[in-house]
């Protein structure tokens, strides 16, 4: 068995509750440290792991950016005095927007206020019509639609251009053209093209995805070689960010540069403002274009499967759901993340913060817990069929990480209401192929046939 099959085997092994909450998994450790590496996959041990911050740290993400691109740092890393800096400014910027578009208070924190997720899905159901409009013209052709390439991840970025404001860098790196052009020579069918912002969209993506591949895909020490690639794709998206920075006018009105440049006033006590504004503009850019596009295409598959109907959902019924608008936005949000249950796995790493004992495993500073949402997602002490499509507000969702505490995601709402509307727009206007499936490529999703419908 390869380690990744080990891995998903001991993640099954977990679930029973006569298991230990941790289990030493020598094949994610590196033969050149010292740390060893643990797993959990039960939802309570997982739970425990992301929101117990005295015992478990974020620190290896501060670390891992630090070695590949110098003070930039994520929300999802240590709770220090530089990300309460960038939570202020998001906020300032939340209230921003919110004072020129009127928006009436809620009870609501400002990030998931009906009103301003109302204005996130007008934007999405603009953008969405402006795509479907151009993709159901093969109606009359029977050439197929890429999902993944031609809606999902083209959408994502869409969306990161109108709420964020930061264009693509207007020259694609070497490396990322000699990326693409590996892929257009590995894989069938058209080719990826560096042109109209379809091209935006794929030059964006690679530029970020070693990144979240040498973030979020490394348990102890990444390759040299990522670090490298990374280094190099990376650091012209943040050039990018900069450069939009220093030229705001080039940004929407009403897109988070333009609301952060408009309140760098209120932060005269913070010296490096554009440092900690550029991460908090290049984490949600990321965000949204690699990981939007990424579930959509994923949930897209799934709800376009057998595994999805025997599971209970269809892709037929999925956007009836999310477009039947007579359904809470609480209901919406809970079909969203019961899909990202079922569709869409992923993993987080903590870093133990000092020698202890914990739930009776003993640990040592810097050992390494990484947590699998798969197996934690379909939990049987925690949700009944856990193989069943069984949407409800109330479920404990961890799909990508906590749903509270100090580092539940800025972004939810925004990535949530996305997924919805881009979804719900599909209707009567592109339906999966016969028999479709989807295709990976360095770890994304790279095609999944759709066929535009005639109206």
């Amino acid at each position: 068995m390869s380690a990744e099959a080990d891995l998903a085997a001991l993640g099954q092994r977990l679930l029973d509750p006569a298991a230990p909450p941790l289990e030493r998994f020598a094949a994610l450790e590196d033969d050149a440290s010292d740390v060893r590496v643990f797993v959990a996959a039960r939802h309570d041990v997982v739970s425990g792991v992301l929101s117990e911050e005295p015992v478990f740290s974020l620190r290896h993400y501060d670390e891992l950016l630090e070695q590949v691109l110098p003070g930039t740092r994520y929300l999802v890393g240590e709770d220090d005095a530089a990300r309460r800096v960038r939570l202020r400014q998001l906020h300032a910027a939340q209230a921003w927007l919110d004072a020129r578009r009127n928006a009436p208070a809620s009870g609501e924190p400002p990030n998931m206020a009906p009103g301003f997720r109302d204005w996130i899905g007008a934007i999405a159901r603009e953008e969405a019509d402006a795509i479907l409009d151009v993709l159901q013209r093969r109606a009359s052709t029977g050439e197929a639609v890429n999902f993944a390439r031609e809606y999902a991840f083209l959408i994502a970025y869409r969306m990161a251009r109108r709420i964020i404001g930061v264009p693509a860098p207007e020259k694609v790196p070497g490396l990322v053209k000699m990326i693409v052009i590996w892929r257009n020579v590995m894989r069938p069918g058209p080719w990826l093209r560096f042109k109209d912002e379809l091209g935006d969209s794929v030059s964006m993506l690679v530029m970020l995805q070693p990144l979240f591949g040498h973030v979020f895909g490394t348990v102890v020490n990444s390759p040299s070689a990522l670090q490298g690639l990374t280094r190099h794709t990376a650091a012209p998206a943040l050039a990018a960010i900069e450069k939009a920075l220093a030229a705001p006018e080039s940004a929407p009105e009403d897109s988070l540069l333009s609301a952060l440049v408009a309140v760098k006033p209120q932060f005269s006590d913070v010296a490096d403002y554009n440092l900690q504004a550029r991460s908090v503009l290049f984490e949600l850019i990321g965000a949204l274009v690699l990981i939007v596009g990424k579930s959509l295409s994923e949930i897209a598959a799934f709800a376009a499967s057998p595994v999805g109907a025997a599971a209970g959902i269809t892709w037929d019924n999925l956007v009836a759901r999310l477009a039947d608008r007579n359904i809470s936005l609480k209901d919406h949000d809970a079909t969203v993340n019961e899909m990202l249950r079922l569709a869409v796995s992923s993993r987080l790493t903590r870093t133990v913060r000092t020698d202890c004992q914990w739930r009776g495993v003993d640990l040592k500073a810097g050992d390494r817990v990484v947590v699998l949402m798969d197996p934690a997602s379909r939990d049987p002490a925690a949700f009944a069929q856990p193989g069943q499509f069984n949407p409800d507000p109330a479920r404990p969702y961890i799909t990508s990480g906590p749903l509270q505490g100090p580092h539940v995601c800025y972004g939810r709402g925004i990535a949530w209401t996305i997924m919805r509307e881009a979804i719900a727009a599909t209707q009567g206007r592109i339906a999966p192929a016969p028999n479709t499936k989807i295709a990976i490529f360095a770890g994304l999703p790279d095609d999944l046939p759709f066929v535009a419908c005639r109206r």
